[in-house]
C-alpha cells in the first residue's frame, strides 16, 4: 500500500475478524516498528506480542482482572458487541428516539472499556516497555507510529490502547515482563471487521490551516 494512503486511511479498529495473523507478516510489522527513529539510535522500545495459545490466556486473565461485571469472552462476542452494533445501525438510519440514544452511550461506555481492556478480543496484543532506567517517550510513539502504519500497509488493523495498563500486574506476570521495564502503552493486532458499524463511525479532523502553519 502506498505510504500516503496507508496514513489517510488508517483508523482505530474496535472489531476484529475471528481469524489468525500469520507470524510472518507479524514480523514483518514488528520489524517496522524497530526501525523507527530514536535519539542516539537508544532503541528503547521493548515489545511484548502475544499471539495463540499465549494471546487466549491473556485476553482471559485481563477479563478476569477487569473484575465481577466484566462479560465472559462468550458473552462480549455474543452479547455486548451484537447490542453495541445494533445501537449504532438505528442511529446510522436516524431511527434512534432519544431513549435509544441514552442507551447507546452506556453500551458505548462499556464496550470501550470492556474492549479496550481484552484489546478488543483481536488475534495479537501487543504490549510496550521501556528499561525503568530511562528511556525517551518521543523515541516510543515512534516505534508504536511504525507499527501501526506498518499493519495498515498489511491490510490490518490496530487500535493504540492505555487503558489495559490498568492491570499492570497483571500484564506483567502474563506476559512475563521484568520488574526492571516500565509499562508504556499497548496495542491491539489482527484483521479487521470492515463491515462492523463499530469500525464505521465518523471520523474528522481539524481543519488544516488551523494545525499547519507554513512560513516563506
Amino acid at each position: 500500500m502506498d505510504t500516503q494512503k496507508a496514513l489517510l486511511n488508517r483508523r482505530s479498529i474496535r472489531k476484529y475478524l475471528d481469524k489468525p495473523v500469520d507470524m510472518d507478516v507479524v514480523k514483518r510489522i514488528m520489524t517496522a516498528a524497530t526501525w523507527a527513529p530514536s535519539g542516539g539510535n537508544s532503541q528503547p522500545w521493548r515489545f511484548y506480542v502475544a499471539t495463540g495459545a499465549k494471546r487466549d490466556e491473556f485476553i482471559q486473565a485481563m477479563a478476569d482482572a477487569s473484575g465481577p461485571d466484566s462479560p465472559s469472552i462468550q458473552a462480549y462476542d455474543e452479547e455486548m458487541v451484537p447490542a453495541y452494533e445494533k445501537g449504532l445501525r438505528q442511529a446510522f438510519a436516524g431511527k434512534a428516539s432519544e431513549e435509544d440514544l441514552k442507551k447507546l452511550g452506556a453500551i458505548s461506555e462499556k464496550h470501550n472499556d470492556y474492549g479496550s481492556f481484552r484489546f478488543f478480543q483481536a488475534a495479537v496484543a501487543i504490549v510496550v516497555t521501556r528499561p525503568a532506567a530511562g528511556g525517551s517517550l518521543m523515541d516510543i510513539g515512534a516505534g508504536v507510529e511504525n507499527l501501526i502504519i506498518a499493519a495498515q500497509g498489511e491490510g490490518l488493523g490496530t487500535c493504540w490502547l492505555g487503558k489495559p495498563l490498568r492491570f499492570s500486574d497483571t500484564i506483567k506476570r502474563v506476559l512475563q515482563i521484568p520488574d526492571d521495564e516500565n509499562l508504556v502503552t499497548s496495542v491491539s493486532l489482527g484483521y479487521p471487521d470492515l463491515d462492523s458499524p463499530i469500525n464505521n463511525t465518523e471520523r474528522s479532523r481539524l481543519p488544516h490551516d488551523q494545525t499547519v502553519h507554513y512560513l516563506e
